[in-house]
């Protein structure tokens, strides 16, 4: 075993011990399980929901897009950083008092939470297949991730990666729940951001500075694309480019593994601090992110897999143990994004379906081990799907990102903002979007990025059928509008 594999062994062991050390704080219930008691404070909650946001599709995806789009792919950092403040200063404050003062653990309670009998079922029931659909893709993109990062770093066959990366995040998850997600993601979220600013500076030094990696991209940018700002796009072609980067960061809002960090959150202070904290973060990730493709370009020209650039620049520019390090950021991306999508997923089934759409109640030592078991269980199906196909981890994301974007996004924002969001246009609301981002995928996605179309869409219909089919406001949720 060289020193590469050593350290990296090293840091996997420590994130599972870390993982497994924080069961011991676990008490009894659901609320603890998925949202620690409601009790993180400002640094884990800004660094943990950054970490799950951003997953091996930027380790590995958006590097690898930049390594083929070049400059252009800077777009998408002003948007992500927009993304990221809307989510902090307009919704994480009216998300955590609306959960608290409903009792709410989970996105579809929230959703559900202002409205009663039939409607407020089907509300629940509808965002609980969207999740498992999306979140169940968005998990396998993970494992899909996981498999690639084994590859290059150890050399092992796709589907062992694959299988190892699944078992390392299960047996934590499993363990600790939220509390150990969250407390993971934050040494993973420290290693992303180490690897992607060290990572380009390594590169820079190798080619000899700015000019001279500039001379190197533009001697490999025989079609004018590399080095332009548009990259070369013009009329509805930089329509569409531009829809898609700046149409990305529109997903944000209805990420469920994303909002549950503000419900966990323990205060309105640590809300406060946590938006400094991770708009830094998520600006910092995303500058290295982009650079380091832009620079791997200039360096290596032409390569088989873009997405395999962070591990192949760690493991041939770097020392051994460092390298190893470095890789290990892939890891953290892979792991902070699929815990807590994991701990999603099950919610969705043994809170939401089991215990609120079926009536089923367990005790406190049961319902701890039902939700292992389903935590489990979640995590071998999306192994499968995973070891089924390899496929690009961009565009794998990319898929389930837009339909939890459009389904969730414009409902939420209407239900915490608009008094007058009724059960009816919510329900159209979301519908509208997942199955606008699905359709439009299938047809029309290389002229335009599903989400964009789909959040708009399913925004306008919420507010329009809310309007035609208008609902009482529970007196309970208006304090907070």
């Amino acid at each position: 075993m060289n020193a590469t594999t050593l350290s990296f062994w090293v840091y996997t062991l420590f994130i599972m011990g870390v993982g497994i050390y924080s069961a011991r704080f676990c008490r009894s219930g659901s609320t603890d399980f998925y949202l620690a008691n409601r009790g993180i404070g400002a640094w884990v909650a800004a660094l943990s929901s950054s970490a799950s946001a951003e997953s091996g599709w930027v380790t590995l995806g958006l590097v690898g897009m930049a390594f083929q789009t070049g400059i252009g792919a800077l777009w998408i950092i002003p948007g992500t950083v927009l993304a990221f403040l809307f989510n902090w200063l307009v919704l994480a404050e009216r998300l955590r008092k609306v959960s608290r003062n409903q009792g709410s653990i989970t996105l579809p309670d929230v959703l559900a939470g202002k409205f009663s009998g039939r409607q407020a079922d089907l509300i629940r029931l509808l965002a609980v297949l969207i999740i498992l659909v999306m979140l169940g893709t968005y998990v396998a993109a993970q494992f899909n991730a996981a498999g690639k990062m084994f590859f290059a770093l150890l050399g092992w066959p796709y589907h062992a990666g694959v299988i190892a990366g699944t078992l390392i995040v299960l047996i934590y998850t499993v363990s600790g729940g939220f509390r150990a997600v969250a407390w993971t993601d934050v040494i993973q979220a420290l290693f992303m951001i180490g690897a992607v600013i060290i990572l380009p500076v390594v590169l820079l030094v190798e080619l000899g500075g700015i000019d001279a990696m500039w001379q190197h991209l533009t001697a490999l940018d025989a079609n004018g694309t590399l080095t332009h700002p548009l990259a070369g796009k013009a009329g509805m072609a930089l329509t569409g480019f531009l829809a898609g980067w700046l149409g990305i960061p529109l997903g944000y809002c209805g990420q469920p593994h994303i909002l549950i960090r503000f419900m966990a959150t323990r205060d309105e202070n640590a809300i406060r601090r946590g938006t400094l904290i991770s708009t830094l973060w998520v600006f910092l990730l995303f500058s290295g992110a982009v650079l380091l493709g832009i620079f791997a370009r200039a360096y290596y020209g032409v390569l088989d897999d873009p997405e395999t650039v962070l591990p192949r620049v760690a493991t041939e520019l770097l020392p051994g143990a460092i390298g190893g390090m470095m890789i290990a950021a892939v890891l953290a991306a892979i792991c902070s994004t699929a815990d807590s999508q994991l701990l999603v997923s099950a919610s969705a089934v043994s809170h939401d379906l089991y215990v609120r759409l079926l009536g089923r109640h367990l005790d406190d030592r049961k319902v701890q081990l039902f939700n292992r078991m389903v935590v489990l269980a979640i995590g071998l199906i999306a192994m499968g799907f995973a070891l089924g196909e390899v496929r690009v981890i961009f565009d794998f994301v990319l898929y389930a990102w837009a339909g939890l974007g459009a389904a969730f996004g414009p409902v939420l924002i209407l239900v915490l903002l608009w008094k007058r969001t009724s059960a009816a246009g919510v329900i159209a609301g979301m519908t509208v979007g997942f199955v606008t981002a699905i359709i439009w995928r299938q047809m029309l996605h290389d002229q335009l990025y599903e989400l964009l179309p789909a959040f708009l869409l399913a925004f306008i219909v919420t507010a329009w059928v809310s309007r035609l089919w208008p609902d009482e406001i529970a007196p309970g949720n208006s304090k907070v509008r």
